[in-house]
């Protein structure tokens, strides 16, 4: 998150030293695209399980090469231990879904001059770097029922004084760090395709990050363990011993989204020239 903040910070600095000014404008816009899930449950970033997102944008361009940018987004992400190749994930077991809703804001730094209209500066490469406000829910199914584990505390979360975990929130913070491109098509229209990972502060989106613990520090007794190590569905032997590894601590869960979408520009105001 550190670096990711300096990396908003450079395009601020940018932003504050462009000395061209061509036009200001207004965009607003919608997008179709897909979310993928990387974490704990898909350490190797297996693609498999990407799924639909859509989304909407708010664009106020600055300049010829700054744009601030607002957006609302929804998506579902999942991911599988079966469907990895690693002996350990596969033994584990483990699965989730959740619906992702998202709330950002962001400033796009573009490469090149960008002026609508024009015949020369039509399109530019962009970055878009900045923060973002997500609420999820992660679910497993378990004989043909949902259940929502966050209300379970599969990692002991329900007895903090004996596991040292709290409950996770279900809202948390992201920052999205991506490319993009940016094409003027005709008139008002504007298309472009954009791919931004975030990297959230939180390690649960998957409902997995550290280790196994007691069946005694798990509320509602049998559904709660059997959610937390479903190990004993594909192996002989239970591998979820109080203690050992369920997932990995040290890296927080993330997700990356790809949008394919069109803008119509609801103002164009061009900047007075010098001397004017």
């Amino acid at each position: 998150m550190c670096k990711h903040l300096i990396v908003i910070g450079f395009l601020i600095g940018c932003c504050l030293n462009i000395p061209s000014l061509h036009a200001q404008h207004s965009e607003i816009g919608a997008w179709l695209g897909s979310a993928t899930y990387f974490g704990d449950l898909n350490p190797d970033y297996n693609l498999s399980q990407t799924r639909p997102a859509i989304g909407f944008v708010y664009r106020y361009t600055v300049g010829d090469y700054v744009v601030l940018k607002a957006g609302l987004a929804a998506a579902r992400i999942q991911h599988r231990d079966d469907l990895s190749k690693n002996p350990f994930q596969q033994a584990r077991n483990l699965s989730f879904r959740t619906n992702i809703y998202e709330l950002s804001g962001q400033i796009d730094l573009h490469f090149k001059k960008y002026v609508m209209g024009s015949e020369k500066y039509y399109f530019t490469p962009y970055m878009t770097a900045g923060l973002a406000l997500f609420k999820f829910n992660p679910q497993t199914k378990y004989e043909d029922q949902w259940y929502n584990l966050n209300q379970l505390g599969t990692e002991g979360q329900w007895q903090p004084d004996f596991s040292g975990r709290t409950r996770y929130p279900l809202i948390q913070l992201a920052a999205p760090l991506g490319f993009g491109i940016k094409y003027w098509m005709k008139n008002e229209w504007n298309f472009y395709v954009e791919a931004a990972y975030r990297h959230t502060l939180t390690d649960y989106i998957d409902d997995v990050s550290s280790v196994y613990v007691s069946n005694d520090l798990l509320i509602d007794g049998s559904l709660a363990s059997e959610l937390a190590d479903r190990s004993d569905e594909v192996v002989e032997v239970s591998i979820g011993e109080a203690g050992k590894q369920r997932g990995d601590i040290t890296a927080n869960d993330g997700y990356m989204m790809l949008n394919v979408g069109l803008t119509y520009t609801l103002f164009n105001r061009k900047c007075p020239k010098p001397g004017r």
